[in-house]
């Protein structure tokens, strides 16, 4: 029987007023990989995307007006019956703020049988409640209050004991051994059956160091190009 994984990617936002909001920079490029590459190994995918954020297999069907229309209409022919195999597999769900992540997320796991979550989106840690309208763009300074969201993570294992959890945890201009620690410890707390911990160098999204973090403190290094693979492969091992 495939399994039924349930991955988030990209990005929520909070909305501070009726035009404005605040967001991240995350483009769910690493969940998407992911997704696909459990679509190529069989599975169910259940994927939660916030907005603008990539789809699986839908960059690769874009045209690319710098090459012979025909290379491209015979790429995009290729690819597009390779999605057509795989898209009955794949149902996705769009969502923009938190509040509709978490609700979401939720009715995932506790209505549906899942054998594995991937927490790879970029989940915003403060909301705002707004009062409708436009705030005043007149003012020299602008001060706001956000609360704090509660964790999704922390939240999952309630909801459903059996799923093997993939935590991700992403830290900034910091060494090796803060962010292997830092990973390790949110782990742990959250009981994440793996941990995926990167930092961005000189707060690059192209320069990062990513680890693979057990809950018995096995390290493993990986490199970007070979995280969905690698990640995927572990994950199948665990769980079948």
């Amino acid at each position: 029987m495939a399994l039924e994984v349930l991955i988030t990617s990209g990005g929520t936002v909070a909305k501070i007023d009726d035009v404005r909001n605040l967001g991240n920079f995350s483009s769910g490029t690493t969940g998407s990989y992911i997704a696909e590459e459990f679509l190529k190994r069989g599975a169910n995918i259940h994927y939660v995307y916030g907005k603008n954020a990539k789809r699986p297999f839908r960059e690769e069907l874009k045209m690319n007006p710098k090459k012979s229309l025909e290379s491209e209409f015979a790429r995009l022919a290729l690819l597009y019956r390779g999605y057509q195999m795989f898209s009955p597999h794949l149902q996705e769900y769009p969502i923009t703020t938190f509040e509709e992540y978490y609700e979401r997320v939720k009715g995932i796991l506790t209505q549906k049988k899942i054998d594995v979550v991937v927490l790879a989106a970029a989940v915003g840690d403060y909301g705002y409640s707004t009062q409708g309208g436009k705030l005043s763009s007149d003012e020299e300074k602008l001060t706001l209050e956000f609360v704090k969201n509660p964790k999704i993570i922390s939240h999952v294992k309630e909801w459903n004991p059996q799923v093997y959890q993939v935590g991700f945890k992403l830290l900034s201009r910091v060494s090796e051994q803060e962010l292997i620690e830092t990973a390790y410890r949110h782990g742990i707390k959250n009981h994440s059956d793996l941990t995926v911990a990167n930092t961005l160098e000189d707060g690059s999204f192209a320069k990062r160091k990513i680890f693979f973090i057990t809950p018995e403190k096995e390290v493993a290094p990986v490199s970007e190009r070979n995280l969905a693979f690698e990640l995927v492969g572990r994950v199948l091992k665990e769980v079948e």
